[in-house]
Order: C-alpha cells, then sequence, then structure tokens
C-alpha cells in the first residue's frame, strides 16, 4: 500500500518537472509595439504672427453730450419738482423749489455778500469765455494749426460759454438760494431728487444735457492708450448681446491722477435708441500688437514652453513636429513678442504642443 502511493507521488512530480521543462524551451512571443496616434496641432505662419489681434470688454458709461450737473443750494425739502426724465427744458427753467426752516433771505446782508460773490464769478466766467473765444479764432486763422488743437479749443470754448451762462444764471437767482433752474436749454437725463426729499447743500438735483445727443466714456492703461486712434470703430454691446457700432473722438493724453487710466470718448455712427444716458454698457475694443523687427513674431504665451534652461516652440515640417529654442523679448498680457530665425511660410504650432516631443508625428487641424 505505502509503496503504491511513494510511486504515485513520484509520478506526479515527474509529470510536473515535465511539464515546467517544456515551458521554459518555449520560445518567448514577440512584443508588437503600437504606433502612436498623431497629434492634431493647430498652426499659425510666420508672415501672419507679426501681427497678434486682440479683443477686449471695458465697462462704459453713456453720457450726455455737453452734460450740466444742477445741484442744490440750500438745505430743506423739495416741494415743486415739475419735470421728468426726459422732458426738454429751455435755459431757465425751473428744476426744483426747496423750503427749509430758516430764512435766509431775512439776512440782508448775507444776501448783499452772496449777490457780490455772484458777480464776481460772473465776471471772471466772463473773462474766461472772452480768452477761449481769442484762442479759438487765432487757431482757426493760423495755417500751422492742427485740427487736434482746434478741436480742443473749441470744446474749451464751448465748455467757457456754459460755465458764463450759468455764472449769469447765479448772478439772476443769487438772492433767492430755493430755486434751483437750468443753466442751458436741453434735456433733462437724470432726475435725483422728488417732491417730500431732504436734500442737503451741493447735493445733485437734476442732470440736463445740451442735447439729445449721448456718448460713451470709458478708461483703458497706457499700453491699451497708445494703440488706439481718433475715428477707429468699436462697439457698444447691449445686455443681450446686440453690438452699435461707436467711433472714438477723444484720447486724453495725460492720466487721472487717482487711476493712472486715460479717458476715452466715443459717440454713435448712428442714431441708437437703445443708448440711454446714465446707463452702464459694455464696450469691445480690437487692438492690434503689431511688430516690424527681422525675425520678431508675437505669439499667445500657451505657444511657448517656458523653461529655467530654455524656452522653445515646436513648428510643423512635412507632418512632423520640431523643438526650435527662442528668446522671449517681452510680455503683454497673454502674448509674448519672440525672436527666432523663420521664413514667412514657416508654421509656428499655437494649440495642441503641450503634449508633443521633438520629432513626433502630427495632423494638422484645418
Amino acid at each position: 500500500m505505502n509503496k503504491t502511493k511513494l510511486i504515485v507521488s513520484m509520478s506526479a512530480v515527474l509529470i510536473i518537472f515535465l511539464a515546467v521543462f517544456k515551458i521554459s524551451k518555449k520560445p518567448p512571443e514577440v512584443l508588437q509595439d503600437v504606433p502612436k496616434e498623431s497629434t492634431i496641432v493647430s498652426v499659425k505662419s510666420a508672415a501672419e504672427s507679426k501681427t497678434f489681434s486682440q479683443k477686449i470688454q471695458l465697462p462704459a458709461n453713456v453720457v450726455g453730450d455737453q452734460e450740466i450737473k444742477i445741484t442744490a443750494k440750500s438745505s430743506g425739502t423739495i416741494v415743486i419738482a415739475p419735470n421728468n426724465i426726459g422732458a426738454p427744458i429751455s435755459a431757465g427753467s425751473l428744476l426744483a423749489k426747496i423750503e427749509d426752516a430758516e430764512n435766509l433771505e431775512s439776512n440782508g446782508n448775507f444776501n448783499n455778500l452772496q449777490t457780490q460773490q455772484a458777480e464776481i464769478s460772473a465776471e471772471q466766467a466772463k473773462k474766461n469765455y472772452g480768452l477761449t473765444k481769442d484762442v479759438y479764432k487765432d487757431l482757426q486763422d493760423s495755417s500751422s494749426s492742427t485740427r487736434v488743437q482746434r478741436d480742443n479749443a473749441k470744446a474749451q470754448r464751448d465748455i467757457a460759454k456754459l460755465q458764463y451762462e450759468n455764472a449769469l444764471l447765479g448772478l439772476t437767482g443769487s438772492t433767492d438760494n430755493h430755486i434751483a433752474i437750468s443753466p442751458i436749454s436741453g434735456v433733462i437725463t437724470n432726475k435725483a431728487v422728488s417732491v417730500g426729499d431732504s436734500v442737503s447743500l451741493g447735493q445733485l438735483i437734476a442732470t440736463v444735457s445740451k442735447s439729445s445727443k449721448i456718448k460713451v466714456q470709458f478708461f483703458v492703461d497706457s499700453s491699451q492708450q497708445k494703440k488706439l486712434m481718433r475715428g477707429q470703430k468699436i462697439y457698444a454691446v447691449d445686455d443681450d448681446g446686440s453690438r452699435h457700432s461707436l467711433l472714438i473722438q477723444s484720447i486724453a493724453i495725460t492720466a487721472d491722477q487717482t487711476t493712472k487710466r486715460f479717458l476715452i470718448e466715443a459717440y454713435p455712427e448712428k442714431y441708437t435708441p437703445s443708448l440711454l444716458s446714465g446707463t452702464i454698457i459694455n464696450v469691445l475694443i480690437e487692438i492690434a500688437n503689431t511688430t516690424q523687427k527681422e525675425n520678431h513674431f508675437i505669439l499667445l504665451l500657451s505657444a511657448i514652453s517656458i523653461g529655467q534652461n530654455e524656452n522653445f516652440i515646436f513648428v510643423a515640417e512635412n507632418n512632423i513636429a520640431k523643438k526650435k529654442n527662442v528668446s522671449i523679448v517681452d510680455v503683454n498680457g497673454e502674448t509674448a513678442e519672440i525672436s527666432i530665425e523663420a521664413l514667412p511660410e514657416t508654421l509656428f504650432i499655437v494649440d495642441g504642443n503641450k503634449l508633443l516631443a521633438d520629432g513626433e508625428n502630427i495632423v494638422l487641424q484645418n
């Protein structure tokens, strides 16, 4: 019995040994390399990369052209406020009447002093208006003056005229600080008070635009200001996405002292009812960055691989990605100006480059 078990065990061990030996002698299977799929990329020629156009949106205010803000000359309660927004009015029209507890008119000395101050203001405004008229006339007669100089002088003359008219009306009503009147003819674009409201000295009563025309005002930084020009077309964008063409009319040459940004004014190319004074909109501007230097190009930063030891891009050559080292000359927002020797027809890979390796197969995307 024991002898039989021993024979069976030895036979089983022998069978296992022979099986292992046979498997070890079997030649290994050859693993076949699976070819990697070509990477889909987008390209841009070196000639096209001389210019990069960028669209930006900025917040803007819609204001009336040649606006005047009328403020309260005394504290009290509004008892009369006859006109509404959009109402056409003439110079001298009543905008509001204020009633207060103190009867300032009972003090003759106060009224006399106020009248003297109004007379001085009117005289100064008259002199300033005369000077601006003379400057504008001289520039009109001068053959060497530029259009910008004449336009600026005309604007200064118009402002001085409005200030003079305002001073005259202020002199007329200097004995009654309880009445707010419009110094100009125009349209009410903002009514800030209603009957029963309490107001304080200097508080806004209303805004009057000399005409129904509006303009759009917004601010840009110094890099954007250098790329804008008078007469350039931009777009006002409504909440529903509709666009209205505007033309840039004025570009400030000095920045606001607080924000360090430059004021830009643009006017609608045609009458646009949806652009209402006192509203806030967005403006869409296309700014072009251009380089004229030889072997200098402008690309998105995303198309450039930036490292500690090297900066490089990929170019497409016969459906193969080729790594090319570049020098970064300048960075402006999301773009960079690079230096690389390239023919106009060289194709820079601008999208799909992040997972590429030198010499890899690529497919150009239409």
